[in-house]
C-alpha cells in the first residue's frame, strides 16, 4: 500500500478536482494525474469519472475513499496522541455529541475539566445520537454523549449522567393552548412540528402519543431540536422540545409553554466509549470525571 498514492486519492475526493487536489498537496495537476492513474492499476479499477463540475467517484472509488477516510483518521489521531505526558499537560480529546447532550451536560463539564486540565484541547462534533454512535464504533471519536433512547448494542459501555425535562411549546397563533391544562390526545388536533425520522426526540415523540393511543402527521419535519422553537414561534405547529433548548425563545415571549395534565416522561444524558479502542490518558480521565458527576 502506498501512503501517498492514498493522500492524493483523498484530496481529489474531497476536492472533486485533480487541479483543486494538486494545490492542496503543492504538487502540479499532472503528478495528480498519473497518481490516481496508478492507484487504478495497481487496484484494477476505475475510480473516477468526469462530471459536470470536475471528477465523481465510481460506486468502487466511493466505497473505497469512505474506508480509507476512516483509516487517515485513525491514523491523524493516533499521531496527536503520541508524545501525550503522564500529567495531562497535553493531549485531545475527541468528542461527539447531540446538540441537547452539549448544552444539558457537556458544555459546563468541559468549562469545569480545562480548570484543572488547561492543557487539553477538544475536537467536537454534533449529530444525531445513531451517527454519534456510529463515529465511536468508526474509532473516529473518544467518547459519545447522546440522548435517550439510543440504541447502544454491543462493544460499548454506557453511564446516564443526568435526565432533562421536556415540554410542549405553542406560538401566540394558538391562544387557547394558554389557559388551564391539556391532555396529549387534545393535543394531537393540532399540526406539529417535528423532527425527522432518525432523530431521537422524534422516536420519544411517537412513543408517546402512541402510548396515548394517537398517531400525529407533522406539518414540518425538521433536522436539528434547535430549529423547532422558531418553526413554532411563526405558528407552523407546535411542538416538544426540552426545555434547556428554549429558555431564550420562552423569556422573550416568542413561544409559552403549554400546560399539560401531567409531566411529560423525562429523557436522560448518556455517555458511551468503545471497548474495541484503547483510549487515551486525557479521554480516560475526562471519562472518569464526568461518570463522577452522577455521583
Amino acid at each position: 500500500m502506498n501512503y501517498d498514492y492514498y493522500r492524493v486519492f483523498l484530496a481529489v475526493g474531497k476536492r472533486g478536482s485533480f487541479t483543486r487536489a494538486a494545490e492542496e498537496l503543492y504538487t502540479s495537476q499532472p503528478a495528480v494525474t498519473r497518481t490516481i492513474k496508478n492507484l487504478e492499476s495497481d487496484l484494477g479499477v476505475r475510480l473516477f469519472v468526469r462530471g459536470k463540475k470536475g471528477v465523481e467517484f465510481t460506486p468502487e472509488g466511493k466505497r473505497l475513499y469512505d474506508s480509507v477516510f476512516t483509516a487517515f483518521s485513525l491514523l491523524e489521531k493516533a499521531e496527536s496522541e503520541v508524545g501525550e505526558s503522564a500529567s495531562l499537560e497535553k493531549g485531545t480529546i475527541a468528542l461527539g455529541s447531540t446538540i441537547t447532550a452539549l448544552d444539558e451536560f457537556l458544555l459546563d463539564f468541559i468549562e469545569s475539566f480545562r480548570q484543572e486540565h488547561p492543557g487539553i484541547k477538544f475536537k467536537i462534533c454534533t449529530q444525531s445520537s445513531d451517527l454519534t454512535i456510529a463515529k465511536l464504533r468508526q474509532g473516529l471519536i473518544d467518547i459519545a454523549f447522546v440522548t435517550t433512547p439510543f440504541h447502544e448494542g454491543d462493544g460499548l459501555s454506557s453511564v446516564i449522567l443526568k435526565d432533562f425535562e421536556n415540554i410542549v411549546i405553542a406560538g401566540k397563533g394558538y391562544p387557547e393552548l394558554r389557559n388551564g391544562v391539556h391532555s396529549i390526545p387534545e393535543l394531537a388536533k393540532y399540526p406539529f412540528v417535528y423532527l425527522s425520522s432518525a432523530m431521537q426526540l422524534r422516536e420519544y415523540t411517537d412513543a408517546l402519543f402512541l402510548k396515548h393511543g394517537v398517531n400525529v402527521a407533522p406539518l414540518v419535519e425538521l433536522d436539528s431540536a434547535s430549529t423547532i422553537a422558531p418553526m413554532v414561534a411563526k405558528n407552523l405547529g407546535i411542538g416538544i422540545v426540552p426545555k434547556s433548548l428554549v429558555r431564550t425563545a420562552l423569556s422573550k415571549g416568542h413561544v409559552f409553554e403549554v400546560a399539560m395534565d401531567e409531566p411529560l416522561p423525562k429523557r436522560s444524558v448518556a455517555m458511551l466509549r468503545s471497548k474495541a479502542f484503547p483510549a487515551s490518558l486525557a479521554a480516560r480521565r475526562f471519562f472518569e470525571e464526568a461518570k463522577a458527576r452522577t455521583k
